[in-house]
């Protein structure tokens, strides 16, 4: 499989009850998730397969995405094999290294039609009903939150479900050229940029392998995040709130390690293709120096408490 159009959704669900007859209110719950589906067909067209992919992070989601269109290239159906797919050892690689250490609220899941054919780690249960709701009412996926609405009245539970999501990545792969556009929202401001990628004449790597575009993505959606919690890191440390050899001083360590290597994925991928960028290439670098500023600022309010309640020297701080 090489050509495919997809995008990775941001999604938050906010499913409030009606009060109840002593007027008690309820507080709301929130149901937070990444999305990407993934439309899986073979060059013959015989194997024509929906998948859903939702995570916990948007780069072990687009990851994970990726993982299964590899599957799907190199072996076909994913849903319809004599020989079930081991879903837990492709989760395993897909999340190993610094994710698994560093990210215990990892957690991921695959549907197809509105069944749950993979899950691992602790996800809000409202993901799973969205997704059957949405398999059951063949329509648009946005109308999938009043369909489910209508389910819970049916079952005896008024709600109203609030829903919002964002884009944060845009992908189509072709055979000979790569289109994608990154949207991501942090803290400290929107990071936003496109580029394409074609095979370099004369190369051996003459197929843009669409697992390859959504794994690169990966690494763009990652690195940016990464980039942010380096610099509050960094900062905290320079503020002297770290303590040397705990934990958070060994993630600092292992993060700004795991952005070289990011940062050196991406050059590889570089050297192989044809990579344009509009307007630039991200600068990691100048993305954790932002982030570093904008702890600055973040941080403030904790030296203050800290310096109140007699646990900083307050002559050695200016706030």
């Amino acid at each position: 499989m090489v050509d495919l159009k997809t995008s990775l959704l941001r999604e938050k669900f906010v499913i409030e009850e009606e009060k109840s007859t002593d007027g008690k209110t309820v507080a709301p719950l929130i149901a937070l998730s990444n999305r990407i589906s993934l439309s899986l067909v073979s060059p013959d067209g015989i194997d024509n397969e929906t998948i859903i992919i939702r995570t916990h992070n948007m780069h072990s989601c687009a990851r994970l995405a990726a993982a299964v269109a590899k599957e799907f290239q190199e072996r076909g159906s994913i849903v319809n094999r004599a020989t079930p797919i081991s879903w837990k050892t492709i989760w395993a690689n897909v999340i190993k290294g610094y994710e698994k250490n560093w990210n215990p609220k990892i957690w991921g899941a695959l549907y197809y039609k509105g069944r749950a054919i993979f899950q691992d780690g602790e996800h809000h249960a409202f993901l799973d009903i969205i997704e059957q709701c949405h398999a059951a009412s063949h329509q648009e996926y946005v109308q999938s939150v009043e369909f489910a609405e209508k389910a819970f009245a049916i079952a005896g539970k008024k709600v109203k479900i609030g829903y919002d999501s964002n884009v944060a990545l845009v992908l189509s792969n072709k055979s000979d050229e790569v289109k994608c556009g990154v949207i991501i929202r942090t803290a400290n401001g929107a990071t936003t940029f496109n580029y394409t990628a074609r095979p370099k004449e004369g190369s051996e790597l003459k197929t843009m392998n669409a697992h390859t575009t959504l794994t690169v993505a990966a690494v763009f959606l990652e690195a940016t995040q990464l980039a942010f919690r380096i610099g509050m890191l960094n900062k905290k440390n320079d503020y002297r709130l770290i303590e040397k050899y705990s934990d958070e001083d060994k993630q600092r360590e292992k993060a700004t390690n795991r952005l070289g290597n990011l940062n050196r994925a991406i050059s590889n991928y570089e050297g192989q293709y044809n990579v344009n960028y509009r307007p630039d290439r991200p600068n990691f670098k100048e993305m954790v120096y932002r982030a570093e500023d904008f702890a600055v600022q973040a941080l403030k309010p904790l030296i203050k408490n800290m310096l109140e309640e007699g646990e900083l020297d307050d002559s050695d701080w200016v706030v």
